[in-house]
């Protein structure tokens, strides 16, 4: 496949790479990752020791002087951004797809396939990648979880044969990939996990394995049923509290040494994905007539930090 990956951060730089193997892939990114890919290619450690040189022309550096957006015909382009970089990205998606090709978004966050979908109708597959990555030196991502890419059909997106054909890629070159019935759940439960664990390491400025050891799990719990529940009112089918509390602690501890993204973001001021998770649950509350004030509150906080 011709496949475009949109970011570079660590989950960008791990897909690419391993990817990169068997497909032709192009990456799109800014600042300096993107630039040493460019000079030194790409390079994944931890769960597999791969390296990939890209030919000049397959690095699209977005920010370098006079830099437009490039016109290609990607089969696949995987946007490994910010969830609030989205809307910024979806104006160049047009001009990189193929007629028949597919958006996937892997990032963090509630309402983005959605907006993807309202962006470019007929090419969204909905995905959720469970895969730990961190950011190393240079473009190095370290593959720290194996874990998969659940995919599924979404409405007005793409046919199920294209997910098929992304879902076999992906599987191809390493990643565990599956299609699910139900890809909303999936989304959902990722994103659960993400709004109980992010934004508290990030304040406490602590990797996942701490919250284990102390009271920040009872927190991480409550931000977890609370976001639950709105989940249930919005009309998601989601797991049993126990079944979400049990995931959660297996997710803490196969991520022990992980430092999340979130307070990768916090420690060097750059935005967050705060609203996308808790604050996104603040507003489906106020929506349902239901009241998050857990979520509100860690949401408040993790906004007063870049003050």
């Amino acid at each position: 496949m011709h496949i475009g990956v949109l970011g570079l951060g660590a989950t960008g730089g791990l897909f690419a790479t391993l990817l990169a193997q068997h497909n032709e892939v192009h990456v799109l990114a800014r600042g300096a990752r993107g630039a040493h890919a460019l000079t030194s290619g790409l390079r994944v450690t931890g769960h597999a020791d791969l390296e990939v040189a890209l030919p000049a022309e397959r690095v699209h550096l977005l920010d370098a002087p006079g830099a437009t957006p490039p016109t290609l015909t990607m089969d696949a382009v995987l946007l490994c951004v910010k969830a609030h970089q989205v809307e910024e990205v979806s104006a160049m998606l047009p001009g990189l797809l193929a007629p028949e090709g597919v958006v996937a978004y892997l990032g963090n966050g509630l309402g983005v396939v959605e907006r993807l979908a309202r962006a470019v109708p007929g090419h969204v597959v909905a995905a959720s990648s469970t895969h730990g990555a961190m950011r190393a030196d240079g473009s190095t991502s370290t593959w720290t979880g194996r874990g998969e890419v659940a995919l599924g059909a979404w409405p007005g997106g793409a046919p199920p044969e294209a997910v098929e054909t992304l879902a076999y890629s992906l599987a191809a070159s390493g990643l565990s990939a599956r299609i699910v019935d139900d890809a909303r759940r999936q989304i959902w439960i990722k994103a659960l996990l993400n709004i109980a664990i992010n934004p508290l390491c990030a304040l406490a400025g602590v990797r996942n394995g701490e919250m284990l050891q102390t009271p920040l799990f009872d927190a991480a719990v409550g931000l977890l049923m609370e976001a639950e529940q709105v989940g249930r009112r919005h009309g998601v089918d989601l797991p049993s509290m126990d079944e979400l509390v049990t995931t959660l602690v297996d997710v803490l501890d196969a991520t022990a040494e992980n430092r999340c993204s979130m307070l990768e973001d916090v420690r060097v001021g750059r935005a967050t994905e705060i609203d996308a998770l808790n604050g996104h649950i603040v507003n489906l509350a106020e929506q349902h007539g239901l009241m998050a004030t857990q979520n509100a509150q860690v949401t408040a906080l993790i906004h007063a930090l870049r003050r």
